[in-house]
């Protein structure tokens, strides 16, 4: 089976690029000839089989009783032809008693137009496939039976999921980027407002970074921030979420906690990274970090901009005073 090469609408005109052909074929093959011998010459049922076999994706062709009355090369390579046809679709695919009300055939019998959807099928190793299902109408547009194709795009869902992974996740870390995170933190201070429930925005920064940078040299900063990064992950809950904000800059969201349990969580991960030794085995060395511990009960804070500039207010107090501490402000110390 191919990949995703095509779209929906190029399916769609290979589907008629075929059915061109076989009239084409139809009417080559009957010049000069009478109906008979026509007959006599051209085997209508292996022209249609061997046009539909050219195709690569599954298709199949099932009747108003879903019965599968044709499948193509692809299909029965993937089910014996024996067991296949004239079977009930939604029986030997899914092991229903009835039709589904996802079923594509359904909706084309239903509304006699094409219809078309992604999914994953268990029946096909849980790929993912788009699936179109188009009507075969008789001379008066009476639907008489269903043309089903699945085209495998499981390695192109495979290749968006990672673009989109890349496009939300820091390179270094591993932690969501500042971008995604700024999302996040507008969705979780909306639903923190509209719940009346507590959240705690933590931003910490590394003491001296630069310093650190230009004597032990970028490679150890980079296993620096790495480490830092693993330390927060592992002294969060489950449900919270870990972001790289800046170059030295890590967030942290606590929903449904307050003020005092986003403090003992901060104090926790200060005084753990300001006993840990960094080694990456040819550098280690200790260091400490400014903490900024922001609050917010719902309360007065307009939106999520306030509430990161709580956050950022508390953390540069903290390294306005040496540095190596945790600061805490309340929504109302935001003026």
């Amino acid at each position: 089976m191919n990949n995703c090469n095509k779209s929906r609408e190029e399916l769609a005109e290979d589907v008629a690029r075929l059915r061109k052909k076989v009239e084409e074929l139809e009417q080559v093959a009957g010049l000069g000839m009478t109906e008979n011998s026509l007959d006599r010459h051209l085997d209508h049922n292996r022209l249609w089989q061997e046009t539909f076999d050219v195709v690569d994706d599954l298709m199949y062709i099932v009747d108003r009783e879903f019965k599968i009355v044709r499948a193509n090369k692809a299909t029965c390579d993937n089910f014996a032809p024996q067991e296949l046809l004239g079977k009930k679709c939604f029986q030997f695919f899914h092991q229903l008693t009835n039709p589904a009300n996802h079923c594509p055939a359904c909706k084309v019998f239903h509304s006699g137009k094409s219809y078309h959807v992604e999914r994953q099928e268990p029946f096909l190793a849980n790929r993912w496939f788009a699936v179109s299902a188009y009507p075969i109408k008789d001379d008066h547009g009476f639907v008489w039976q269903c043309l089903v194709v699945y085209r495998d795009v499981s390695d192109c869902k495979k290749m968006i999921n990672k673009l989109n992974e890349l496009a939300i996740k820091d390179d270094l870390t591993g932690l969501i980027n500042r971008r995604h995170f700024i999302e996040v933190l507008a969705r979780e201070f909306r639903l923190a407002a509209r719940r009346g429930s507590g959240l705690v925005f933590m931003l910490f920064t590394v003491d001296k970074f630069k310093e650190i940078n230009s004597s032990c040299g970028r490679k150890f900063g980079d296993f620096l921030l790495k480490e830092i990064s693993t330390i927060l992950v592992s002294n969060v809950r489950n449900t919270d979420i870990c972001g790289r904000i800046g170059a030295d800059e890590f967030g942290v969201l606590l929903p449904d906690a307050d003020a005092v349990e986003g403090q003992i969580i901060a104090r926790n991960i200060h005084s753990q990274m300001c006993q840990f030794v960094f080694d990456d085995g040819e550098i280690g060395r200790q260091i400490s970090i400014s903490v900024g511990v922001a609050a917010n009960n719902a309360m007065n804070l307009e939106n999520h901009e306030d509430f990161f500039s709580l956050a950022d207010k508390a953390m540069h107090v903290a390294k306005s005073e040496g540095g190596n501490k945790v600061v805490l402000l309340m929504d109302s110390d935001l003026q």
